[in-house]
């Protein structure tokens, strides 16, 4: 099964081969959060949440608008926050190397039935969650390291980390220039 992700503006669209492999979560840490603000995206939930499908980069294909593929970072040691630059739709978030290989999928983007992507499974940094439907508490995060774990550790031995959409050999630098946002523009944008 693929699941079909499309930008707001449905210049850039990219697919998910085997969804339901990810480890589905909410995260509501105030990065998340400013990365959303700052972009202007309306994907968070009433709590402050963003749907996340956690998969490894092999995974995901750009089937148009790859040079519409844009990077984001919200200080210079942080994470690869991509969005479109068309629209400015949030895509997805890297660690910084290609050599750890991560995707945290944005849910929002998703064109398809919400089933497709699989359940809900983690519900993390929630000491930033607010307002109704706020989570008690985290849960799930430690089944989410170990899929985190096993994930990359599979796509390292097998050379699929090779596979990414997001850096480029032959020194695997990001496809996209990084663009850190200025500490006056964090601040704006967070909870």
């Amino acid at each position: 099964m693929t699941a079909t992700f499309s930008c707001s503006c449905g210049a850039t669209e990219w697919h998910v081969t085997a969804p339901r492999r990810g480890t589905r979560l909410v995260c509501y840490c105030a990065d998340c959060q400013s990365f959303a603000r700052h972009l202007g995206a309306d994907i968070l939930t009433e709590a402050g949440g963003t749907d996340l499908l956690q998969a490894a980069p092999s995974q995901v294909t750009f089937v148009r608008g790859a040079e519409n593929l844009a990077l984001l970072k919200l200080s210079p040691k942080g994470l690869c926050r991509w969005h479109t630059s068309c629209c400015n739709t949030p895509v997805a978030n890297t660690l910084k190397s290609a050599k750890l290989p991560f995707a945290s999928l944005m849910c929002a983007a998703h064109q398809g039935e919400d089933k497709a992507l699989g359940p809900v499974r983690a519900h993390v940094n929630t000491v930033w969650a607010k307002g109704a439907g706020k989570p008690a508490k985290d849960k799930g995060l430690g089944r989410m390291v170990i899929a985190f774990a096993q994930r990359l550790l599979a796509e390292r031995v097998s050379g699929r980390w090779q596979q990414t959409p997001f850096f480029a050999p032959p020194d695997w630098a990001p496809v996209a220039e990084p663009h850190v946002i200025s500490k006056t523009e964090r601040l704006r944008a967070r909870p």
